[in-house]
């Protein structure tokens, strides 16, 4: 099967983006005061919040870039951007949802919550920064 690679500007974002910001504004408003849920529910759902989004971008954002080890999906020089934009976007709001649970009361919670954000920031400062995904013609 031929590739089809496209040599015009580079996009920045995506509906893939769109989509992103949308979905994660909408779990940043269920974890928020600003909803009805009891506050209960809301901790808990805030738990949950920071693993979800490191699944999704694993296996949505991470995993197109290497299907099996004999088949790659190129990302080619104009939507590598698009990629990195939806990744920061995934990372950014984990990071901030970490931050949430590390400013929870209990020890249990702040402990999980920092090494979610410990995670998402060395992800941020070394995994997308350093170094972006092959862009190979």
């Amino acid at each position: 099967m031929l590739a089809y690679i496209d040599y015009s500007e580079p996009h920045y974002y995506n509906s893939r983006t769109i989509l992103l910001l949308l979905g994660l504004g909408f779990l940043a408003w269920l974890v928020s005061p600003l909803n009805a849920m009891p506050p209960k529910e809301r901790a808990g759902l805030l738990l949950v919040c920071p693993a979800l989004i490191l699944v999704y971008w694993f296996m949505f954002q991470v995993g197109l870039l290497s299907l099996n080890p004999s088949v790659h999906f190129y990302l080619g020089p104009t939507a590598v951007y698009a990629w990195m934009t939806n990744s920061y976007l995934c990372l950014g709001f984990g990071a901030l949802f970490s931050l949430a649970i590390v400013r929870s009361p209990g020890p249990a919670r702040r402990a999980y919550g920092g090494l979610f954000l410990a995670l998402y920031l060395l992800l941020l400062a070394g995994g997308i920064t350093a170094r972006p995904p092959v862009m190979s013609t």
